[in-house]
């Protein structure tokens, strides 16, 4: 009878790994592919201004973790993506990220 292997995660290399150049340019690359949708889907939808504001910037939070994320600059892109009085939810970063609000939201139809 076989035994299987265990496998036991050592943290100690994580950070280094995550700070590779291959790893922030595969989070970069991730990131301009979900900004190129964006833009596309915000000249559609809403304006060539609009789409103009959506970039990608790049960061290392305080862990150590590289981030890259698409953000829309625009003074009204929190109006657009989650709809206000006067503007219709559009969810254009949240589309084009392929993020669904069940994913984020779980529901809480039990709770009181």
């Amino acid at each position: 009878m076989s035994r299987r292997p265990r496998i036991v995660f050592d943290e100690r290399g994580l950070t280094e790994i995550m700070r590779l150049p291959a790893v922030r340019a595969a989070l970069k690359a991730r990131a301009e592919e979900i900004a190129g949708r964006a833009r596309t889907m915000a000249g559609a939808e809403i304006d060539d201004g609009f789409a103009a504001e959506i970039r990608v910037s790049e960061e290392i939070r305080p862990s150590g973790r590289p981030t890259a994320k698409v953000e829309a600059t625009r003074a009204d892109a929190a109006d657009h993506e989650w709809g206000s009085t006067n503007t219709e939810r559009r969810r254009i970063l949240g589309r084009a990220a392929g993020v669904e609000p069940q994913t984020l939201f779980p529901d809480r139809s039990d709770r009181p």
